[in-house]
């Protein structure tokens, strides 16, 4: 039996919103964190809900948050090394806790988040092919919050939260990629001044020229680049 999601339409707002940003990374931030105010609105008995990345040194931080809890009790489960959010990060699978007083999964944790006020929470991992990028929580103090209901909105959330953070990683590859192209362009254009140089100060070929900056270099132990760019800034003095 199909579950009728509510506020499909606000929800269906949030995501259309989101996705018209401009991605940058002050903005791909922003729209994480209308997804956690849309789904702490959405989903019954929910008071907050978050993003967990992990960052380019294997670091997991919350990226988005709706409310100082779930701040709280993300900063637990780092710390601890333990909580639903992890485990749904590490197994790549949604986590549901219906009830964090008889769960006891997570020793230590969970009697933590419970001093916290949370009751139940669900956790589902933001995933790309087979890697787990992160995760988007959200947590209740109870009530009507536990069903497949909650858990089909919470991976709804998780999967417009993962095509953010997918178009982000996309984005950082490609600007790398164009720097390291830039620099490429640019050490190949002082690579072939400082042959021309050579060829001219030389009366020597092309192929000569290059052989020279060639054996420079390995006298040197400098790269190639580096040995044009000093031999270009040797000569200046002399030019004028």
């Amino acid at each position: 039996m199909s579950v009728e999601l509510p506020l499909a339409d606000e929800i269906t707002a949030v995501f259309a919103r989101a996705t018209k940003l401009l991605l940058t990374e002050e903005t791909v931030a922003h729209a994480l964190r209308l997804i956690t105010d849309a789904a702490t609105a959405a989903i019954p008995g929910a008071i907050g809900a978050g993003v967990s990345l992990i960052n380019h040194s294997g670091l997991r931080q919350t990226t988005a948050a709706s409310d100082a809890v779930v701040a709280e009790a993300d900063a637990l489960q780092y710390a601890l090394e333990e909580g639903p959010c992890i485990t749904a990060w590490a197994s790549g699978e949604t986590v549901l806790v219906e009830d964090l007083a008889s769960d006891r999964r997570w020793k230590r944790w969970a009697p933590a988040a419970a001093g916290l006020g949370i009751a139940s929470s669900v956790s589902c991992p933001l995933l790309s092919g087979g890697l787990a990028l992160g995760a988007v929580k959200v947590y209740s103090d109870g009530g009507q919050f536990a069903g497949n209901g909650t858990v089909r909105l919470a991976e709804l959330f998780a999967e417009q939260a993962t095509l953010f953070v997918i178009h982000s990683h996309a984005r950082e590859a490609a600007r790398t990629l164009s720097d390291r192209l830039q620099e490429s362009l640019a050490q190949r254009d002082t690579i072939s001044m400082a042959k021309g140089l050579l060829m001219a100060r030389n009366s020597t070929n092309d192929d000569a020229a290059f052989r020279d900056l060639m054996m420079l270099s390995r006298q040197t132990g400098k790269p190639l680049a580096l040995v044009a760019a000093e031999l270009l800034a040797a000569a200046r003095p002399f030019d004028n």
